[in-house]
C-alpha cells in the first residue's frame, strides 16, 4: 500500500510538471514572450486542475516586466477523454501601458498575427491531441491602465470573456482562447485612451 502511495505520489507529480511544461511551451509559442507557469496541482481522482501565477511577459518596449499574471485558474476535466468541461479564471492581474499610441497588449496581438504568418506545420509522426473545452469564462476584472503619451493612470473594468465548445490542439484551443482575452483588453485600452484624450480636450478648453 506504502508502494503504492508513492507512485501515485510519483505519477501526479510528473504530471503536474509536464501539464506545467506544456502551458509554458505553448504560450510562449502563441504570444511570441515569455509565459512561466507558478503552479499546477491535479486531482485525477476528482476530475479538477488548478493553476496558479501563469505570467505573461510585457513584449521589449514597454517598462513593466509583466502585461498579466492569471492567479487563479479553476478547471473541471476527462483525464481519459481530455473533455475539459470548465475553466474558470478570476481576478487576473492586467498591466496596460500606453507609448506613442500603441499598448502593450496591442503589441502581443501583433506578435500573434506575425506568429500565425510564421509558422510552419509540425511533422513528427505522430497526430497531436485533440482537446475539448465546453466552457471558458474569464470573470470581469481590473486592470491598471498608464498612459505615457498623456501622463495619465487610472483604472478600468474589462468586462467578461467566455467562449463555449472549443476543439482542437492544444496550441489552435491556446490561440482562440489568448486571442479573445487581448481583443477585449485592446478595445478596453483604446475606448480608454479616447476618454482620456477627449476629457484633457474638454479640461483645456473650460480652463
Amino acid at each position: 500500500m506504502l508502494a503504492g502511495g508513492f507512485a501515485w505520489y510519483f505519477m501526479a507529480f510528473r504530471l503536474d510538471g509536464f501539464i506545467a511544461g506544456q502551458i509554458e511551451r505553448v504560450g510562449t509559442q502563441t504570444l511570441g514572450t515569455q509565459v512561466t507557469v507558478g503552479q499546477v496541482t491535479t486531482d485525477i481522482k476528482g476530475g479538477a486542475m488548478t493553476i496558479s501565477d501563469i505570467t505573461v511577459a510585457n513584449p521589449a518596449g514597454f517598462n513593466n516586466p509583466n502585461a498579466f499574471t492569471l492567479r487563479g485558474i479553476e478547471a473541471a476535466l476527462d483525464y481519459d477523454t481530455l473533455d475539459i468541461r470548465r475553466i474558470i479564471v478570476d481576478k487576473p492581474e492586467i498591466v496596460i501601458e500606453e507609448i506613442d499610441g500603441s499598448t502593450n497588449f496591442a503589441a502581443l496581438l501583433d506578435g500573434m498575427e506575425r506568429g500565425d504568418d510564421e509558422a510552419a506545420p509540425a511533422d513528427d509522426g505522430a497526430p497531436p491531441p485533440e482537446l475539448t473545452i465546453r466552457l471558458f469564462r474569464m470573470n470581469e476584472s481590473r486592470a491598471a491602465f498608464e498612459s505615457a503619451t498623456l501622463d495619465r493612470y487610472s483604472n478600468i473594468t474589462i468586462d467578461e470573456v467566455e467562449l463555449q465548445n472549443l476543439e482542437g490542439t492544444p496550441p489552435e484551443v491556446a490561440e482562440a482562447i489568448v486571442r479573445e482575452i487581448l481583443n477585449e483588453v485592446v478595445s478596453s485600452a483604446a475606448l480608454e485612451l479616447l476618454k482620456t484624450k477627449a476629457t484633457e480636450k474638454l479640461e483645456k478648453l473650460f480652463n
